[in-house]
C-alpha cells in the first residue's frame, strides 16, 4: 500500500448506464449540480483535474479524465463526495491509481498545476504498461540500449509540443506496473511517436494498454449536453 501523504495520479474511465436515459430532469440537474460541487471541493483540496475526454471512438468507454492529487486522502474524500452526489448511480467506471515517481524525463513540471484541459493540446493519451518476459531474459546491455532509445523518443515528443504529466507506479493497485498521461496537439503527432517507439524496442519489453480521447468542453448526460459547465477550461 502507498504512503497516504504521497502525490497520486488518478485515471477514471467510464460509460453511461441506462439509468441516465431514464432519469427525470430534476434528478439529472440535481445530480449534475452536486457532482460539480464535489469537483469544486476536490480543487479546494489541491486536486488538479486535467479535463474531460471523449473516448467512444478508441475504447469501449465513453469518457475519461485524469487527476493529480496531493495525497490519497484527498482522493478518498472526493470519491465519497461523488458517491453521495449520485455519480456512480449513472456511471459504470474503472479507476486506476498510481504514486507519482521522480522521473524528470517524463514530467513536464510546468503543466502539473493546469486546471482543466489545454485547448491547444486537445488529445489525451493514457498508457499503462508492464514488463514482459523478454525484459527479464534480456542482458543489461540490450535493455539499457532500448531504454536509452525510448527516452530519446520522449525528448522528440516534447520538442513537438507533447506534454508528459509524469510516470506513476500502480503495481500496488492493478496488474500493471506503471502509467503515464500525455497531452498532445494531434493524433498525427501521437502516431509519429508510436512509429518511433516500435523500433526503439518499447513494445518488445513491455505489454501496454493505450486509451485516447478528444478534449470535450461539455459532458453528455444521457441525450443532453450539460452546457453550463466547460470542462475544457476547468469551470
Amino acid at each position: 500500500m502507498t504512503d497516504s501523504s504521497q502525490p497520486v495520479g488518478f485515471f477514471a474511465l467510464w460509460h453511461n448506464k441506462r439509468s441516465e436515459y431514464h432519469a427525470a430532469y430534476v434528478e439529472e440537474r440535481g445530480t449534475g449540480i452536486h457532482i460539480q460541487q464535489a469537483f469544486e471541493n476536490a480543487r479546494d483540496r489541491g486536486i488538479k483535474i486535467f479535463g474531460l475526454y471523449g473516448s467512444r471512438w478508441s475504447s469501449e468507454r465513453q469518457y475519461f479524465t485524469f487527476w493529480i492529487c496531493p495525497n490519497l486522502t484527498a482522493l478518498e474524500i472526493t470519491m465519497d463526495d461523488l458517491e453521495r452526489a449520485g455519480d456512480f448511480k449513472f456511471a459504470d467506471s474503472e479507476h486506476i491509481i498510481g504514486v507519482r515517481l521522480h522521473d524528470l524525463e517524463m514530467t513536464d513540471e510546468a503543466y502539473l498545476d493546469l486546471d482543466g484541459g489545454d485547448v491547444n493540446l486537445p488529445l489525451g493519451f493514457f498508457a499503462l504498461w508492464r514488463q514482459t518476459d523478454a525484459f527479464y531474459r534480456a542482458g543489461p546491455e540490450e535493455w539499457t540500449e532500448s531504454n536509452r532509445a525510448v527516452r530519446s523518443v520522449f525528448k522528440v515528443a516534447r520538442a513537438q509540443g507533447v506534454r508528459i504529466l509524469g510516470r506513476f507506479d500502480c503495481r500496488w493497485s492493478t496488474a500493471w506496473d506503471y502509467f503515464t498521461f500525455w497531452l498532445l496537439p494531434s493524433l498525427e503527432t501521437l502516431e509519429g511517436i508510436m512509429d518511433q517507439l516500435e523500433p526503439a524496442g518499447d513494445f518488445k519489453f513491455a505489454d501496454s494498454r493505450h486509451i485516447i480521447g478528444n478534449l470535450e468542453p461539455h459532458f453528455r448526460f444521457g441525450r443532453h449536453l450539460q452546457t453550463d459547465t466547460d470542462w475544457s477550461k476547468g469551470e
